[in-house]
């Protein structure tokens, strides 16, 4: 897979190619660029199929490049030193990251992540990533859901409930939309925004616009579309404090 690595630090390039070189055989690095203008005269030179992109580079977001690009060709994997910053958008789009000094089992992990799974339709991706970043307060408005299918892109609004399925999730939204995504309920957990999603149970993510009514004797909730969420002992008092009936 020919790749590039856009980085505005000479030291972090030549750790990562080094990685790369040693530890990613299927990898060929065709060239590096410290900034925006050079990595856009490089990809449109060497058409890469996959880029490294600095999140912050020099003055510059490496976000920046899909002005460019918007509906890019290849597939991206940000790096970045900084573990909070933008990792939640990023995540929301499916895209990958790398945290600064690069892991090498991390980075090995990703890259066997990526030439297994089917390509994602790279616009949706970018502009659920460019939307997200403008949020307010972190917040997410769109998400990407991966699936073996491919990806489901629902307005974060519109989910009424997450269920565990084993290492899978089960996604319920309006309109009778259904999702199996390939991610497990704690990696959502960290995605949705904690002022409008609750986790009731181990087992279940409710959204708190969507609850009808709670079942005392049950231990559940009656959401939207009628689907019955757990509420477990241990969750019940803080679930229910919410709505100052503790």
């Amino acid at each position: 897979m020919n790749s590039i690595v856009v980085d505005d630090d000479d030291d972090c390039i030549t750790a990562l190619s080094g990685i790369i070189k040693n530890y990613c055989p299927k990898l060929n690095i065709l060239g590096t660029a410290n900034n925006i203008v050079d990595a856009v005269k490089l990809i449109n030179a060497t058409r890469p199929q996959l880029v490294f992109l600095d999140v912050e580079i020099g003055e510059e977001m490496g976000f920046d490049l899909f002005q460019y690009f918007p509906s890019p060709e290849f597939e991206v994997i940000f790096t970045t030193a900084h573990e909070k910053y933008a990792l939640k958008a990023i995540k929301s789009s499916c895209y990958d990251f790398l945290l600064k000094p690069v892991n090498i089992q991390e980075l090995v992990t990703v890259v066997s992540k990526l030439e297994q799974e089917k390509k994602a339709d790279s616009k949706q991706n970018v502009n659920v990533l460019l939307d997200n970043l403008k949020a307010k307060d972190n917040s997410l408005k769109k998400i990407a859901i991966p699936s073996n299918e491919g990806y489901a892109f629902i307005d974060v609004t519109d989910i009424i409930s997450l269920e565990a399925d084993g290492k899978y999730t089960k996604i319920n939204a309006e309109k009778g939309l259904r999702s199996l995504s390939t991610k497990n309920i704690g990696e959502f957990e960290e995605l949705l925004d904690p002022a409008l999603f609750f986790r009731t149970h181990k087992s279940w993510i409710v959204n708190l616009n969507h609850i009808r009514k709670f079942l005392k004797n049950e231990s559940q909730v009656l959401l939207s579309n009628d689907t019955l969420a757990d509420v477990s002992s241990r969750k019940k008092e803080e679930f229910l404090k919410l709505f100052d009936k503790a």
